[in-house]
């Protein structure tokens, strides 16, 4: 786990060289007295006013370093809960890197591990680990639908959907804990039937949320349209034109493409990984070999295949699964005027027609796969998918040891197992193992 203490932490909140304004933070004790020693300003320092000054001290240089604008915000009210210090300087690596190394000789003071400011946030309750995962996602979110979803998760729906299913198990555990308290006295015992419309209740949103996890997880890595077909069938040329550029090599020459190529674009407000295939037909070599079974293996991990056919081509169908959509684009029409029946899409990568036709294909296909999710919260999260599903499990237990007559100690016990595996999501009970994977994964800074 994290060395945490009450060590002083410094990291760089933003990366080196970006330009413009850049970020040091300081979380901990020494914070106000470190930053103290090197700012030069006509007023003291407020908690929450942002100051204007200098950088001043022997080891940053002769005479001023830098302006810069200090934040300081007194803990507990700040994002970490203790002592936060903010200093905002000019963005060249330089300037953070010299200021860090400053910093960091000032006593107590040491770099913070990756994640560790957000990891202080968590453990002195600024944030649940459900909001602090969020913070991850809203970094890396790479379009505007998994920003909205990392948004709402920020500001708590997976929290307050979580304390809401909570709150209807502890109601229920406190009925039976009072009982079982008494049941040395002639007192009329609730019967457990009384419970079982609120637990089946609990499993019903428990499923829909995990039916989320689909379409959440598309929202993490985007949905994946491979474009498959025979050689020389204008896959290339398709993929070039869904992308707006020549992306991928178009020749006349069957067999150009021996490896799948990948490019992002977004469509409805979410990421599409576009994927040129290798064409399938019997190998001209290893090289082609290896390509061909990388297509099989797009095929597979399809959200919608995109099977290219043409007049001059072998009509060909790969094994795809009942399961995975597929859209049948009959390229090349410009060629002839045969256009046999049968295919979704008419197409000429040469003139353009059908080009329109197949965008808004491939729109329906990711508007129609939004999950609005249960009260506005989608499961985008493989840790999230996990305890849900083994919390679901643990409400069936729940549902047979009512149905079944088990007396009240046993659904009681069983009941407490199901809040202590719903309390991992915001990490009152989560192990120590998944916090340290959980917080590692965060840049240094964060």
């Amino acid at each position: 786990m994290f060395p945490f203490n009450d060590d002083t932490i410094a990291a760089i909140s933003t990366p080196p060289g970006t330009g413009g304004l850049a970020v040091v933070r300081l979380s901990g004790p020494e914070a106000l007295d470190t930053i103290s020693k090197l700012f030069s300003a006509p007023e003291k320092l407020t908690p929450r006013y942002a100051s204007y000054g200098k950088l001043i001290h022997p080891d940053l240089g002769e005479g001023e370093f830098d302006d810069c604008v200090v934040t300081f915000f007194k803990g507990p009210n700040s994002a970490t809960g203790e002592d936060l210090v903010e200093i905002s300087v000019h963005g060249g690596s330089y300037v953070q890197q010299k200021l860090l190394e400053v910093l960091l000789l000032a006593p107590g003071v040491r770099i913070a591990s990756a994640g560790e400011f957000t990891f202080r946030a968590f453990l002195r309750g600024r944030i649940d680990l459900s909001r602090a995962e969020a913070v991850v996602d809203l970094i890396h979110a790479r379009d505007a639908a998994a920003h909205k979803n990392a948004r709402q998760q920020l500001q708590g729906g997976l929290l307050n959907l979580v304390g809401l299913m909570s709150d209807d198990l502890i109601k229920i555990l406190t009925i039976l804990e009072a009982e079982l308290d008494f049941s040395d006295q002639e007192i009329a015992f609730t019967p457990t039937e009384t419970h079982l419309e609120t637990i089946r209740d609990l499993k019903t949103t428990t499923s829909a949320l995990l039916e989320t996890y689909f379409y959440g997880s598309r929202l993490e890595e985007g949905f994946r349209f491979p474009l498959v077909g025979a050689p020389n069938s204008g896959k290339s040329s398709l993929f070039n034109m869904l992308l707006g550029q020549d992306r991928a090599i178009v020749t006349a020459q069957p067999g150009t493409t021996r490896d799948t190529i990948e490019k992002t674009i977004i469509i409805a407000g979410h990421s599409v990984v576009l994927v040129d295939t290798a064409g399938l037909r019997e190998a001209q070599g290893e090289a082609e070999l290896s390509g061909i079974d990388r297509s099989k293996e797009e095929i597979e991990k399809a959200d919608l295949v995109i099977l290219v056919h043409s007049l001059d081509t072998e009509d060909l169908i790969p094994v795809i699964s009942e399961n995975t959509p597929h859209v049948i684009v009959y390229n090349k029409i410009d060629l002839g005027p045969r256009r046999p029946k049968n295919k979704d899409i008419y197409l000429s990568c040469k003139t353009g027609e059908g080009l329109t036709e197949l965008k808004e294909l491939l729109y329906s296909h990711v508007i129609n796969s939004i999950n609005a999710g249960v009260a506005g919260v989608i499961l985008n999260n493989e840790r999230h998918r996990n305890v849900f599903d083994r919390f679901g499990v643990q409400l069936s237990a729940c549902l047979l040891a009512v149905e079944d007559g088990y007396g009240p100690e046993y659904v009681a016990s069983d009941i407490r197992q199901a809040l202590d595996i719903l309390g991992e999501i915001t990490g009152k009970t989560t192990p120590e193992d998944i916090l340290n994977n959980i917080f590692s994964g965060f840049c240094v800074g964060k």
